[in-house]
């Protein structure tokens, strides 16, 4: 699995269907927290450990900006609950930022992560994508506003880096 911070696995995928948009976002975050925590190998740590945060960070924000509120009226209080998890993801990847990957603390911590983050994706997957499929709602508009999240994200961050690289002596 290439494990280059810079892939964005968002863009293997069309966001014409944005639930199975998501359930791909979702299933690599899982593969990457497979190949972090069942390893032994600190090289490897180093580079999955940083890609699922920086994954979990872009897909939190896609769903907090684009998804969620399209989604608020079907059930306010699961997509309440899948804010709340959110914050307390975000909560885990602050702390983990600081630690070293392979270090018994932050392996501990990877795994606390991936347990909180299977337990999102699980509601997510299981109660509030079907409500959504049944509500009927336009799901290419989702989609739309999704994407455009997306392209927008992708911008600033190639925007940062060439600030970044501008700078380096």
């Amino acid at each position: 699995m290439n494990m280059d911070p810079n892939r964005r696995p968002q863009g293997n995928h069309s966001f014409d269907q944005p639930l199975q948009a998501l359930r791909q976002q979702h299933e690599y975050v899982r593969k990457l927290f497979d190949r972090y925590l069942n390893t032994q190998d600190v090289e490897v740590k180093k580079q999955a450990g940083p890609e699922i945060l920086q994954q979990l960070e872009m897909h939190t924000a896609l769903e907090e900006a684009a998804f969620y509120p399209a989604v608020q009226k079907i059930d306010a209080s699961l997509v309440d609950e899948c804010e709340d998890e959110h914050q307390q993801a975000k909560q885990m990847i602050s702390q983990l930022k600081g630690m070293q990957p392979g270090d018994a603390q932050c392996d501990q911590m990877y795994k606390e992560l991936c347990d909180a983050i299977m337990h999102h994706v699980q509601v997510e997957e299981q109660q509030l994508f079907p409500k959504v499929e049944q509500s009927g709602m336009d799901l290419r508009s989702i989609g739309d506003q999704m994407q455009m999240f997306d392209a927008n994200a992708v911008s600033q961050q190639a925007q940062a880096t060439e600030q970044r690289d501008a700078t380096r002596p």
